[in-house]
């Protein structure tokens, strides 16, 4: 399957949180995962996001038919960066729980690094869930360390 990681766009803004819902699923049950952590991104910092050029979307290739063109296919992925303190943030990071495993998530993290290092940012900074077995060993592989709270900004 082509995968597509492009720019997103306002008119998908609506489909995101059903995205984010169905990734979310892989941390149902997890010790330290809080109750209400699947509440979605609001659409407003969604669409403020895609005007800025700091949303993604990762598409299952081509999708539609005449006219259609490469990323036009079904969402399973995306996200959302910002600035803070000078420094890349990602803000979200969403994949479809039946893509996962894939790289689409790995593809993402490394957008918004170019993201990132276009603009000069010295530092790409997350926050996650650092208990949950797969997640932190995932993050730490794409060069990501965890940041004492004394060096927290």
């Amino acid at each position: 399957m082509e995968v597509v990681i492009r720019a997103g766009r306002a008119d998908e803004i609506t489909r995101l949180g059903d995205v984010e819902r169905d990734g979310d699923r892989r941390y149902h049950g997890y010790e330290g995962v809080p109750a209400g952590f699947e509440d979605t991104v609001a659409p407003t910092t969604l669409l403020s996001a895609c005007e800025e050029g700091r949303l993604w979307v990762a598409t299952s290739g081509v999708g539609g038919g005449v006219g259609a063109s490469s990323g036009d296919g079904d969402i399973i992925g995306f996200a959302l960066a910002r600035t803070i303190d000078g420094n890349a943030h990602l803000a979200q990071l969403s994949v479809r729980l039946g893509f996962q495993g894939r790289g689409i998530g790995r593809r993402l993290v490394a957008t918004v690094c170019r993201w990132a290092a276009d603009r000069a940012q010295a530092a790409v900074t997350l926050c996650t869930f650092a208990d949950v077995g797969w997640n932190r060993p995932l993050y730490e592989h794409l060069g990501f360390a965890v940041l004492p709270e004394s060096e927290w900004t």
